[in-house]
């Protein structure tokens, strides 16, 4: 284990009253592996890291053989949040690690890791994957959560996160406990049978020796479980030095310090005379101090010899500061004479001088790895004197739009022939978050057309099709790009609209197919395409979201995630999300007065005007 935690304050508490709705209503916690119960391989995984391990269900008949404490929910919904509730309400310490029951592969080097962050002032200490998602079923919570859970529980809002805002909140950076846990496989769970019967089957393929990988992939798995799968089949990015000049815009590929303390020496901020302030201490306007001043400083002399003589001496704007003075008059606001100056108010030490290292100092950070260089930051490690830095190489796209219908769109439109106009929506979208080398054509709905034009891009690193990704005997593209080399990601998600989209790794590619709806396209681009964009630049941060307050109301998805474009606007401070329900709105209209995404987590239920919703803001 590492470090030397004490964990002696922390309880285990196992979610295991869910519904199982997609496991056929099955209690999951009693489901097997290698003849194991999950809940008992969870309880066995963790044994020893706790002060005490209990589990949370509504069936405790179903658990005679767990030498656990078991206790139920104290509120009639059921929902993950009902469970961490019951959990905090029952705990016999402050802080709980909740689990899953549906968690097989808990990995006990990174819970060590992840508990011992904890510090008695965390309400929460949770671990964040670079694109922003959190994973709340494998997370620390103190007892002082309990009032706001409360709070949400009876206002019927389930969603976990809901609650974070209120208290605090410290992330752990999966790329950190991945040190721990290579393949972060802590964060798989079990929801259907067909997810249970392939994990099953991986077990047994590598006890043979097999390649679970070659052997099956997921399909209609929500987003967040898609962006995890992507970021891990992903390469590193490459990285490649560019002069500071040309910098702005793109990722740090390293974290940068700067190498020097700047201004590098006191210097002056205004025009005048550098001057030892305790002499001017004494100056009125009836009784003015005389100085004399010798010589001048000028911003590109190198530093002057130390004043000792107590004397002023003459200082233009940048000029160092000479040893022996600590302040700096404007000329305006003394009278000057020949070789001597009259100052008939007294000065403060620092007065009109910039301190060595005001700017920034030797050592200190100017770009962090992983982060956007601005204009400012780019100015800034030039002006520490840096020349050329290491950032990630802008990826290569191209976009295929599958239809023998389409035509190019920048071309005369030939009779019966439609403009691809979602070539001219993928490459302007792209444009639009800093990808400059992309490359779009339409292509023939025909298996060999598609392997074809996506071999002839397998120099890029991200292909999107769109269209042919239906269940339809004429969608041919999931299979082409299978023929082609490609081997799958995943297959469907459980979001609606674009819930058949699928992902393919090929080669150094990354190959994404999308449908043909443009309104679906537009959607599963900024909640997919732009966080794989973010991905393959090396972005630490790759998919952000900000509350906004519901105009009308809304209804989610059962089972999936639901998007809905929106309408974004601002008053009084608070950010409103206008859903644009109107029924005379097509489509193409919303998607034109569309400036935001509502995010509706599944099964969230009908949501009243004034509930907070999440957005994604373009």
């Amino acid at each position: 284990m590492s470090g030397n935690k004490d964990i002696s304050n922390i309880s285990a508490a196992i979610l295991a009253g869910g519904e199982g709705r997609r496991m056929g209503r099955k209690d999951k916690s009693c489901l097997e592996i290698s003849g194991e119960k999950l809940v008992s391989r969870i309880i066995r995984s963790i044994e020893g890291l706790f002060a005490e391990t209990f589990v949370i269900t509504r069936s405790p008949e179903n658990h005679p053989d767990l030498d656990v404490r078991l206790v139920g929910d104290l509120f009639e919904s059921r929902s993950s949040l009902t469970g961490i509730h019951s959990a905090l309400y029952h705990a016999l310490t402050d802080h709980v690690f909740i689990s899953a029951c549906d968690s097989p592969f808990l990995n006990r080097e990174l819970i060590h890791e992840l508990i011992s962050r904890v510090e008695p002032e965390d309400d929460v200490v949770i671990p964040m994957h670079p694109d922003g998602f959190y994973e709340p079923l494998c997370a620390v919570y103190s007892k002082r959560c309990l009032p706001f859970i409360e709070e949400n529980l009876k206002k019927n809002i389930f969603q976990i996160i809901r609650f974070f805002p209120q208290v605090r909140v410290k992330t752990v950076d999966t790329d950190q406990l991945a040190k721990k846990d290579q393949g972060l496989t802590t964060f798989i769970n079990i929801n259907t049978p067909d997810e249970l019967s392939r994990i099953c089957k991986d077990l047994n393929d590598h006890d043979n020796g097999e390649s679970s990988a070659e052997a099956s992939f997921p399909s209609s798995i929500p987003r967040s479980a898609a962006l995890k799968l992507i970021r891990k089949t992903l390469p590193l990015p490459k990285s490649t030095h560019i002069a500071v000049t040309d910098c702005s815009g793109l990722i740090a590929a390293q974290t940068i310090d700067s190498g020097i303390s700047l201004p590098e020496h006191d210097r002056s901020a205004m025009d005048g005379f550098a001057v030892p302030s305790a002499g001017t201490k004494a100056a009125s306007p009836e009784n003015p101090v005389m100085m004399h001043f010798s010589g001048e400083v000028r911003p590109s002399c190198p530093a002057p010899k130390e004043n000792s003589s107590g004397q002023s001496v003459r200082v233009l704007t940048g000029g160092i500061v000479p040893e022996g003075t600590n302040a700096v008059i404007p000329f305006e606001n003394v009278q000057v004479g020949e070789c001597s100056i009259s100052i008939s108010s007294p000065v403060s030490k620092g007065d009109f001088v910039r301190r060595t290292g005001s700017d920034i100092l030797k050592g200190e950070t100017i770009v962090k790895s992983g982060s956007v260089i601005s204009p400012c930051g780019a100015a800034l490690l030039a002006y520490a004197g840096i020349r050329s830095i290491p950032v990630y190489q802008l990826p290569k796209v191209a976009v295929l739009a599958v239809g023998n219908e389409l035509c190019d769109p920048a071309q005369k439109t030939e009779c019966g022939l439609i403009p691809a106009d979602n070539l001219i929506l993928m490459k302007s979208l792209c444009s639009r978050y800093g990808i400059r080398d992309i490359h779009i054509a339409p292509c023939a709905n025909l298996p060999e057309s598609i392997s074809e034009a996506v071999q002839a891009n397998s120099d890029c690193g991200l292909i999107v099709t769109t269209g042919g990704t239906g269940p339809g005997n004429r969608d041919f593209v999931f299979n082409s790009i299978r023929q082609a080399g490609g081997r799958p990601i995943f297959k469907g998600l459980a979001m609606h609209p674009a819930k058949s989209v699928f992902a393919f790794i090929m080669g150094s590619s990354i190959v994404i197919g999308l449908p043909g709806p443009p309104n679906a396209v537009n959607l599963a681009f900024h909640t997919i395409i732009n966080p794989i964009l973010s991905m393959l630049q090396g972005k630490s941060e790759i998919s952000t979201t900000i509350p906004a307050i519901l105009t009308e109301k809304l209804k989610g998805g059962r089972d999936r995630e639901k998007l809905r474009p929106c309408r974004i606007s601002e008053d009084d401070g608070k950010i409103f999300a206008d859903p644009l329900l109107e029924k005379s709105l097509s489509p193409r209209k919303v998607m034109s007065l569309s400036n935001g995404i509502i995010i509706l987590p599944a099964d969230c239920g009908e949501l009243a005007p004034q509930s907070i919703v999440q957005l994604i803001r373009f």
